[in-house]
C-alpha cells in the first residue's frame, strides 16, 4: 500500500508542472508494473510464454496511452498549465484506465492460474477501488467534477453498480466562500452598497455549495429574505472541469464502454451553464410558484426580482426543519408523528406525479437538502427550494409516460413496448430485445414482483432493478428519462429510508388518468 501510495504522489506531484510528462511516467509505472507480473508468473513453469506476450501487451498499450495523453495534452497545455484541478482530472483519469488495461491483458493467464473466480474477485475489487478514487476525487475538486459525479450516480442503467452506490454517497457540501468577497459579487451585481441594499446582511451563510451560497439579509422595512450568490470565479472553474473531462472522455470509454460519457458531458454542460444563471432561476421559481398554487401542503419562496441580478437571487425567506432532519423527528413521536410523515410524504409524491405528468415543468433536483418543512395551524407543509435545475415535458411525452406506468400495472406487455418504443428506449441487435425487456418490467412491476410497490426490502427492490438494466440489452435511453431517473432516485431513497403506510401506485393513479386523458385529447 505504501508503494501504490508513493507512486501516486510521485505522479501527481509531476502531472502539476507538464502534461507531457503524464504519457512518460504512466508507461513507465505500467512497464514496471508488468516487469514485476512477467518475474512472479514466470516461475509457474508453462505460463512464462503467455505472460511475456501480455507484458509486451502491456508496454505496447501503455505506449498508446502516453501518445493519446500527449495529443490530448498538447491540446489543453494552456489550460492545464493554468489551472492544477485540470492536471489532477487527467492523470487520475489515466491511472484508472492504466490499471483497468493492465488488468484486461493479465485476466487470461491468471484465471488460468488461479480460477475464473480469482479474476472475477480481481475485477471486483479493481472496480471497488476505482469507484473510491472516483468518489475522493469529487469530493475534493466539487465545481464541475462533483456534478458530474451526481448526474453519473443517476445513470444506474449504464455504471456498474458499485460506481453508482458510490457516487450515490455525493453531497454538495463545501467551505464557505469568505463573506468579503460574497459582499463584493452582490455590491457588483446590483450596483450599490451592501448597506444601502439591506438593513443588515448575515456574514455567516445558512447554506455552501459548489456553485453558490446562501446569506440572509433583511430588506429595507424589514422583510428578511435569502440571498442566493454564485461562488467568485466560479464560470472559469466550471469551463476548465468541462474542457479536461473531454479530454479524457475517449479513454475512459474503454473502462465503461457502454457509457456515452459525451452525451453526459454534453447534458452536464447545459445544465452547468442553466445553474449558473440565477437570473434564468428566478424565473423558474417564479414558474414553478404559479402552477403548484394549487398543490395542497407545497410552498414556494417569493421572488424579489428588484434585488435579484444574473449572479444574486433574492428569495423570500422561509424558516423550516430540513427534510431529513423532520421525518427522524416525526419517527420519534409515536403515532401522531407517523401520520404526519406520511401526509408530508403523500404531499411529495402527489407533487412531483403533477409536475411530470400534468404540467410538465419539473423540479429537476429534489434532493432532501432542497426541502424544508413548514410547521402551521393548518399542519405541516412542505418548501420546495433551488430552482436551478428544471426539467420540461411535451405534452405528447407526459401522455406517453402514464401511458407505459398504466401498461406496465395493468401487466399489458404489447403495450407498455410500444409506450417505450415511443418514448425513445431503443435495443440493438435482436428485434425482441425490447420487448423482452418489456417483458421483465411488466412481471417486476405486477403484484407481488419484485419491484411492486410496498412489496418486500426497498434496498432488495433497488437490486433488482439494478440488475434488470444491466441485464437487458437497452443501449439508447432518452434523455428526460436520464433527468426523471435522476427525480425518482432522489424521492425513492427517502421512501425507502422511512416506508410510508400509503401505496405509492395507488396514489397517484388518478394523476395518470388525468395525464392520458388530457395529453389525449
Amino acid at each position: 500500500m505504501d508503494r501504490k501510495r508513493r507512486t501516486t504522489d510521485y505522479l501527481r506531484e509531476r502531472l502539476g508542472p507538464d502534461i507531457e510528462e503524464l504519457g512518460t511516467e504512466i508507461g513507465a509505472r505500467i512497464g514496471a508494473s508488468a516487469a514485476l507480473l512477467g518475474r512472479f508468473v514466470g516461475r509457474i513453469g508453462r505460463m512464462v510464454d503467455e505472460l511475456a506476450t501480455d507484458s509486451i501487451s502491456v508496454a505496447s498499450e501503455a505506449a498508446r496511452l502516453r501518445e493519446a495523453a500527449l495529443e490530448r495534452g498538447r491540446s489543453l497545455r494552456g489550460v492545464v498549465r493554468a489551472a492544477p484541478r485540470a492536471s489532477r482530472i487527467i492523470g487520475e483519469a489515466a491511472l484508472l484506465v492504466a490499471a483497468y488495461r493492465i488488468h484486461e491483458v493479465t485476466r487470461g493467464p491468471g484465471a488460468e492460474l488461479l480460477g475464473e473466480a480469482a479474476a472475477d474477485s480481481a475485477r471486483a475489487r479493481l472496480d471497488r477501488e476505482g469507484a473510491r478514487r472516483l468518489y475522493d476525487l469529487c469530493v475534493d475538486l466539487r465545481g464541475g467534477v462533483l456534478k458530474l459525479g451526481q448526474l453519473a450516480s443517476s445513470r444506474i442503467d449504464l455504471l456498474p453498480p458499485v460506481y453508482a452506490e458510490e457516487l450515490g454517497r455525493l453531497q454538495d457540501r463545501v467551505p464557505p466562500v469568505p463573506a468579503e468577497a460574497i459582499e463584493a459579487e452582490v455590491e457588483a451585481a446590483l450596483g450599490a452598497p451592501i448597506d444601502a441594499l439591506f438593513e443588515s446582511f448575515d456574514r455567516e451563510p445558512l447554506a455552501a455549495a459548489s456553485l453558490a451560497q446562501v446569506h440572509g439579509a433583511v430588506l429595507p422595512g424589514g422583510e428578511r429574505v435569502a440571498l442566493k450568490v454564485l461562488v467568485p470565479g466560479i464560470e472559469d472553474v466550471i469551463e476548465t472541469d468541462i474542457a479536461a473531462l473531454r479530454a479524457v472522455a475517449p479513454a475512459l470509454r474503454e473502462v465503461w464502454p457502454r457509457v456515452d460519457l459525451e452525451t453526459l458531458l454534453g447534458e452536464l454542460a447545459r445544465s452547468l451553464r442553466a445553474e449558473l444563471d440565477l437570473a434564468g432561476e428566478a424565473e423558474s421559481a417564479l414558474r414553478f410558484a404559479r402552477e403548484s398554487a394549487a398543490d395542497d401542503g407545497i410552498r414556494v419562496p417569493r421572488v424579489h426580482f428588484e434585488r435579484s441580478a444574473s449572479r444574486v437571487l433574492c428569495l423570500e425567506r422561509i424558516d423550516g426543519a430540513r427534510l431529513p432532519d423532520w421525518l427522524e423527528a416525526c419517527e420519534a413521536r409515536g403515532e401522531p408523528g407517523l401520520a404526519d410523515r406520511d401526509r408530508i410524504l403523500e404531499v411529495l409524491a402527489r407533487s412531483t406525479a403533477a409536475q411530470i405528468l400534468e404540467r410538465g415543468f419539473v423540479h429537476a433536483d429534489p434532493h432532501p437538502g432542497n426541502f424544508l418543512v413548514v410547521e402551521t395551524s393548518r399542519g405541516p407543509e412542505l418548501a420546495v427550494l433551488d430552482f436551478g435545475a428544471v426539467l420540461e415535458i411535451a405534452p405528447q411525452r407526459r401522455r406517453a409516460w402514464a401511458s407505459a406506468v398504466l401498461a406496465g400495472a395493468a401487466r399489458d406487455v404489447p403495450r407498455t413496448l410500444e409506450e417505450l418504443d415511443e418514448l425513445g428506449f431503443t435495443a440493438e441487435g435482436d428485434p425482441r430485445a425490447l420487448e423482452a425487456f418489456a417483458e421483465r418490467l411488466v412481471s417486476a412491476l405486477a403484484p407481488g414482483g419484485a419491484l411492486a410497490p410496498g412489496s418486500g426490502d426497498p434496498e432488495a427492490r433497488l437490486r433488482t432493478l439494478l440488475e434488470l438494466l444491466h441485464e437487458s440489452p437497452i443501449v439508447r435511453i432518452p434523455t428526460d428519462a436520464v433527468l426523471l431517473g435522476r427525480v425518482m432516485a432522489a424521492l425513492g431513497g427517502l421512501f425507502s429510508r422511512y416506508r410510508p403506510r400509503f401505496d405509492l401506485l395507488s396514489c397517484i393513479v388518478p394523476t395518470l388518468l388525468r395525464a392520458v386523458k388530457v395529453s389525449g385529447s
